[in-house]
């Protein structure tokens, strides 16, 4: 892998992936950012203002005409593909009995499904040299959680996803999965109440480390995981000892 890097990264205009796509574009990477609202997108893109090393697509993950068109355009505009990280992904929490089929559906298709799609069609459009995904899981994957049988599930799904993956693209493409938690971003502010003491109490109450992670714990991470050699199909935890495995 060439020390300037081609990087595609889903869900990259908010949260977690906002954070990759910025941390990318600065240490001089190629940065691919795949987004669905164009507000969050528009405003990450004039933050940076580096046009000639960030390509900015709005594309649904699941849909695989809109992907294999953001990862064509990708190979156009930089000449190959390196890393694919999958990021993209929404929430929509209830109580098991009161989940609909739609709230099944998008929550697994923008999780699994996309994660699916991305890495068969970055796959296909890298036939030779070295590469490396990495797809984000979630603790709850392991140990549940009340309210989020969708999401669990499909983080679930691209838990054992990363492993076959792992296996049928070695040695040549490493896989692995990033779970990160009780990081501060917007969506586990609002989750978990951090605006108010109690809830931020709560949720530091349960992390040895006694903080909430920050972006660019994260960053450091995945910048290990693509410095391996020789690790592929495992989960990496960011979360403060939060859930250990």
């Amino acid at each position: 892998m060439t020390e300037e890097r081609v990087v595609v990264i889903t869900g990259g205009a908010s949260g977690l992936g906002a954070a990759l796509t910025a941390h990318f574009v600065g240490r001089g990477d190629h940065v691919t950012m795949n987004y669905r609202s164009q507000a969050k997108a528009g405003k990450l893109v004039a933050e940076l203002n580096t046009p000639d090393r960030l390509l900015a697509v709005k594309a649904d993950v699941a849909v695989r005409a809109e992907v294999i068109a953001m990862l064509d355009q990708t190979v156009e505009r930089f000449g190959r593909l390196d890393v694919l990280i999958n990021s993209a992904g929404i929430n929509r929490d209830a109580p098991f009995l009161e989940l609909t089929d739609e709230d099944w559906d998008s929550v697994v298709d923008a999780h699994l499904k996309g994660t699916f799609i991305c890495a068969q069609e970055f796959v296909r459009r890298k036939p030779e040299g070295l590469g490396h995904i990495i797809n984000l899981g979630a603790a709850c994957a392991l140990q549940g959680r009340k309210n989020g049988a969708n999401f669990c599930s499909a983080k679930g799904g691209i838990s054992a996803l990363t492993k076959c993956l792992a296996r049928e693209l070695a040695p040549r493409i490493q896989v692995n999965c990033l779970i990160p938690s009780a990081v501060d971003t917007e969506e586990v502010r609002e989750r978990y109440h951090l605006d108010k003491p109690e809830g931020r109490k709560r949720v530091l109450d349960g992390i040895p480390m006694a903080r909430l992670g920050a972006l660019d714990d994260v960053t450091y991470m995945v910048d290990c995981i693509l410095g391996s050699r020789f690790t592929t199909g495992e989960n990496f935890f960011v979360n403060g000892g939060e859930y250990m495995h």
